[in-house]
């Protein structure tokens, strides 16, 4: 009987960890990747289980300036837009923090690439993946 008892504590114990680390991968991290030319962005975004992600990665600019900026979203509510930008010829690292201070906290997020005032592409992300948007 005492091992069966034993048994039964170790598989709620097996199961309350298990549940907690199922809560826990609601963290994801989602790759991202953009080119025009000979200009590369790339990286991911990591998406916490609270209310926040965050855009991180590279951007590598050949024949003129570029910029990356993004944003979240939930909903109608907007995180601050948080740009990198790279001069021809060098390479910026991108670190964007953005938060939603709401039930959900950001749930998509919007990549863009530009040079100068003209978009060259946007991104939408989710937890599930990023599409080109143009």
């Amino acid at each position: 009987m005492r091992i069966f008892r034993a048994l039964l504590t170790t598989a709620a114990v097996a199961g309350t960890l298990l549940g907690t680390t199922v809560t826990a991968d609601a963290a994801v991290t989602t790759p991202w990747r953009m080119t025009y030319g000979a200009t590369l962005a790339a990286g991911s975004i990591s998406w916490g289980d609270g209310r926040s992600a965050t855009v991180s990665g590279s951007l590598h600019a050949v024949s003129g300036t570029r910029e990356v900026c993004s944003w979240g979203v939930n909903g109608p509510d907007t995180s601050l837009v948080k740009c990198t930008s790279a001069a021809a010829g060098t390479n910026a690292t991108i670190s964007h923090g953005h938060t939603i201070d709401k039930v959900g906290g950001v749930q998509l997020i919007y990549i863009n690439l530009s040079a100068g005032t003209t978009d060259l592409h946007q991104l939408a992300c989710t937890r599930s993946g990023c599409t080109q948007q143009y």
